[in-house]
């Protein structure tokens, strides 16, 4: 297929934050005086953004709670974004060689928009990608399909030379409601979740496929 801008989801699709996202999550819980919870139950609810992971985390807390607990973990992670956070295999090489193509390239995630850019510099990519689109960067975040037609606008790209690339349910439903075509990739954080009864238009079967797949 020949598209001129590719969309990134971040955590799950390029990089593997799960390690630290669950480390600062239950240092956040211990601190609010909650018990801690396993890394695999924390990777599960990852992708809806810091409030709502929390919200899943102390299901009978307060909105006032939640929010100081998001402060709280946003202070912990923010000092421990990269300690055991790795990118996908051939995420690297991919990303290179649609730069290489000239292709324009941009992430819409759920991370806060900060954290994000800091990690995409950490691995030496940030320079690759036009715009990086947070959780926090507009009024609404996924699934809501505004952050993906800002991209598109922003770039001046016809939504139908447009892919949005995910992991997620989350990433299918923003694409199809932004009128985007979807590709989804195989690992993440998902589990046993078939990425086909998700609704992705396409699953491949790893991330250099999509060197094959994109024109």
């Amino acid at each position: 297929m020949r598209k001129d801008l590719l969309i990134f989801d971040l955590d799950g699709t390029l990089i593997d934050s799960s390690a630290d996202i669950a480390w600062a999550a239950n240092k956040t819980l211990t601190h609010m005086g909650c018990k801690e919870e396993t890394a695999e139950h924390i990777k599960k609810n990852i992708g809806w953004g810091v409030k709502v992971l929390l919200e899943k985390l102390m299901p009978h807390e307060s909105p006032e709670t939640i929010t100081a607990a998001r402060e709280k973990f946003l202070e912990i992670y923010s000092s421990h974004l990269v300690v055991d956070t790795y990118l996908y295999p051939e995420v690297r090489e991919t990303i290179l060689h649609f730069s290489e193509k000239g292709k324009k390239m941009a992430i819409v995630t759920n991370k806060p928009e900060r954290l994000s850019i800091k990690i995409l510099e950490n691995f030496g990519l940030s320079k690759n990608f036009h715009m990086v689109v947070g959780g926090d960067t507009l009024p609404s975040r996924k699934p809501d399909p505004a952050p993906l037609v800002k991209v598109i606008n922003d770039m001046r790209v016809e939504a139908t030379r447009a892919v949005f690339i995910g992991d997620s349910p989350i990433d299918g439903e923003t694409g199809k409601k932004a009128g985007v075509f979807t590709i989804g990739v195989p690992y993440g954080y998902r589990g046993d979740i078939k990425l086909s009864d998700i609704g992705f238009d396409l699953v491949v079967r790893d991330f250099k496929e999509l060197q094959t797949v994109i024109e």
